[in-house]
């Protein structure tokens, strides 16, 4: 059976911390005792475990929501603080063991050798927590891209869209109020990110109400991921209804797009990044979105895509026949996909 990708980001996790801090701790041992044995090294892969734990506990949860600098500095100190209690308790319990007076602990918590390791390890830690944190601000893979130079040209790549848009937006907005409305958007798009995640999709933007979904071809057409996670997305949410009910007073619905095609993705900018696409598909799966209303349909995708994926047995389809599309010189044959 294979694993969830959300298990395999969690393995990643460990696998990343683990060999961060091993490799801290081979250096840190060889500029205080000038070899290199396997003690420091195994120390370090300990506190790396340790702290990808402690990712998956509500201090990591907690710390994401707060902004960016703010939650890299309290992660930090509280990373600290669990690494130096267990030490701090050790070297008490050790030095009394040993005949030492607590008086010599006291001093060694406050000399410069203690005070300067540990302002070493909190800057450790503030620089992964930052790196993490990017990692999360820019999206999973994309760090990696601009790191790689994976789009620094233009490349060509076949790729499927997904347009997802919360009806009735602007009426919610009015009715609940600026702050209260992003309140709600910012909480549907969070409870999104486990389905987004586990079918392999990636976020490429978020236009007001909207979020665009994309995927490459193979990934998006294995195990028909890029219709999945509309359902998988619509059952979240439903799972969700009472929550929403008791903070908004409604329950998000919203409607979708789908179509693939050639894209050119490169990077763009100078004073601020980004890795764009460019290709008519966007357009044409934005158009194939915005009849979801005209046909009450809540899910619309090309005719091309459907043929190219074997559909869950849940579903049903509807062909809506060739279909025009503002700004398309051809009529477009469309799919409606909905449950049995």
């Amino acid at each position: 059976m294979p694993l969830r990708r959300k298990s395999v980001l969690r393995i990643q996790t460990f696998a990343l911390f683990s060999l961060t801090y091993g490799v801290v701790g081979l250096f840190w041992e060889y500029l205080e005792l000038g070899y290199f044995s396997l003690e420091g090294p195994a120390i370090g892969v300990v506190v790396g475990l340790t702290l990808a734990a402690l990712e998956e506990t509500r201090i990591g949860r907690v710390t994401r929501a707060m902004p960016l600098t703010k939650a890299i500095v309290v992660k930090s100190a509280l990373y600290l603080a669990v690494l130096a209690i267990p030490v701090l308790v050790t070297g008490f319990i050790g030095g009394l063991l040993q005949g030492s007076e607590v008086r010599e602990f006291f001093e060694w918590m406050v000399s410069g050798d203690f005070l300067l390791t540990s302002l070493l390890i909190y800057l450790i830690h503030v620089v992964v927590s930052f790196a993490r944190n990017l990692n999360r601000l820019l999206g999973p893979r994309t760090l990696l891209r601009y790191l790689r130079g994976t789009y620094h040209r233009p490349r060509v790549e076949r790729r499927v869209f997904m347009f997802l848009d919360m009806k009735s937006s602007t009426t919610l907005a009015e009715t609940l109020g600026g702050r209260q409305y992003f309140s709600l958007l910012n909480t549907f798009f969070r409870d999104i990110s486990d389905p987004i995640l586990e079918r392999d999709a990636e976020i490429y933007q978020y236009i007001g109400d909207e979020v665009v979904l994309t995927w490459p071809v193979d990934s998006g057409f294995r195990d028909a991921n890029c219709i999945r996670v509309f359902f998988e997305i619509l059952a979240e949410i439903e799972h969700r209804r009472a929550y929403y009910e008791a903070e908004f007073g409604h329950v998000p619905a919203f409607k979708a797009g789908l179509h693939f095609g050639d894209v050119i993705t490169a990077e763009i900018g100078d004073l601020k990044k980004e890795i764009v696409y460019n290709g008519d598909v966007l357009n044409t799966t934005a158009r194939i979105q915005s009849l979801c209303n005209q046909y009450d349909q809540l899910l619309l995708a090309s005719e091309e895509l459907v043929a190219e994926l074997e559909l869950p047995k849940f579903l049903a389809t509807k062909s809506l026949g060739p279909v025009e599309l503002r700004g398309k010189a051809e009529p477009l044959p469309l799919v409606a996909l909905f449950p049995r």
